[in-house]
């Protein structure tokens, strides 16, 4: 048997992983895409206790740096004894066809390994990669050591992009199983380098001695030009059997991996830690918002804005007025593309301010279902402001933004004649 080694993981890396809840499916395609980001799944598991050992099994292996081989000694008899071994009939539960499957094997250990590592291995690079974008502000696509690469992988090596830009949403290495491709972050020196230079080819051809033509046995290594835009989209379409659902996804990507684990995994962990706002300590409640907003997760919704943002807490007084269950408010998509499309001047930064202007600005309820937060802007001589319009929905769950934009003197003097002051000064 392989001996797979992988060494201790970061420990961004084993969060990723410690954040996954257990699932279990028949099928593969039972858990599809990006639901990987948050849940554990091994086909034909249908018991949560054969789950749990081969999950606990991988968190020490990961935790410890174990090899494939110590993960598989320790797991394999617990499996046995449970009968999760071999070739037996499964009932399917979607069709109740009864089934010959293969359940436990050395190479489904080895596959469950390696994938498990390396797609942890690639959420924790993300968020690295996150915190030094600013000093290596792009990712190289290299191939892997495999002796023979898929020949869509191939086309995308050498490919130089920022670290933004779309194409990593789905092309964030592994790209399928048994994918070793991988990204490297590069600076601007070595971008222009690299441009100059080439990157080298790890695929090696053997020489050939010119006057017999017989090859030399001696291995020459190649270069290749670097690519500063995204390779030719070859879209391809794929059915999950098991739901009918439909997704395409650029050829040579595998659809259970069409995705970018570091980004699936924000955005998981910001709707859960979202949901739990609702139920915190306020002064809990706008600190996690702040830090929310100022942190990488802000850079990356704005790029792909799925899901919500806590924009900011409200105080009791405010939460009164509206008749709300809750003091969060928050930011969603539709309004975030509406204000690229009507206040384009407004940038990353500006979003930032968000929690302070809601927290601390100047309050102004307009009806039971409207609140208004001006907050004159940082460095501004000429008392112009912040303005932050603010809805209750019509169930009372939920407060949203609705509105952020820049206004004058004269907006905040009209707003105030006509509503009721609920904060009169910035806090």
């Amino acid at each position: 048997m392989a001996n797979f080694g992988a060494g201790p993981v970061p420990r961004d890396t084993l969060d990723y992983f410690r954040g996954k809840d257990l699932r279990v499916g028949f099928d593969y395609q039972d858990v599809w895409g990006q639901e990987h980001a948050h849940a554990f799944t091994v086909a034909k598991a249908m018991k949560l206790d054969i789950l749990d050992d081969i999950r606990s099994g991988l968190d020490e292996a990961l935790a410890e740096g174990k090899t494939f081989r110590d993960f598989a000694r320790d797991v394999k008899p617990k499996l046995q004894q449970k009968g999760w071994w071999g070739v037996k009939e499964e009932i399917d539960p979607n069709t109740g066809e009864r089934r010959e499957v293969q359940l436990g094997s050395p190479r489904r250990l080895k596959t469950i390994y390696q994938s498990n590592l390396r797609s942890a291995r690639a959420a924790g690079q993300w968020q690295r990669i996150q915190h030094t974008k600013e000093s290596l502000p792009y990712l190289l696509y290299e191939l892997g050591p495999s002796e023979n690469h898929r020949d869509e992988h191939v086309k995308w090596a050498g490919t130089l992009l920022p670290v933004d830009h779309p194409w990593w949403r789905d092309h964030m290495p592994p790209n399928g199983y048994g994918c070793k491709c991988r990204v490297r972050q590069v600076s601007q020196v070595e971008a222009e380098r690299l441009d100059r230079d080439g990157v080298r080819d790890p695929r090696a051809e053997i020489e050939t001695d010119p006057e017999t033509g017989l090859p030399t046995g001696r291995r020459v290594r190649r270069t290749m030009p670097v690519r500063r835009e995204p390779p030719p989209t070859q879209t391809v379409s794929y059915t999950n059997r098991r739901t009918g659902e439909m997704v395409q996804v650029d050829q040579g990507l595998h659809p259970a991996w069409a995705s970018n684990p570091g980004q699936d995994r924000v955005r998981v962990l910001r709707d859960r830690m979202t949901a739990k706002l609702d139920t915190a300590d306020q002064r809990l409640a706008k600190a996690t918002t702040r830090d929310v907003m100022a942190s990488p997760i802000l850079d990356q919704w704005v790029t792909r804005p799925d899901g919500e943002l806590p924009a900011g807490v409200v105080d009791r007084r405010a939460q009164s007025a509206l008749s709300a269950t809750t003091q969060v408010v928050r930011l969603s998509p539709d309004t975030f593309s509406k204000q690229a499309r009507q206040h384009a001047d407004l940038a990353i930064d500006d979003y930032r301010q968000l929690p302070d202007i809601v927290s601390g600005g100047i309050l102004i309820g307009q009806d039971d279902r409207t609140l208004v937060a001006f907050r004159s802007r940082p460095g501004d001589t000429r008392n112009r402001w912040w303005k932050v319009v603010i809805k209750r929905t019509g169930d009372a769950q939920r407060l949203y933004v609705v509105s952020y934009q820049k206004a004058d003197d004269r907006e905040l003097r009209r707003i105030r004649r006509q509503g009721k002051v609920l904060r009169a000064v910035e806090q």
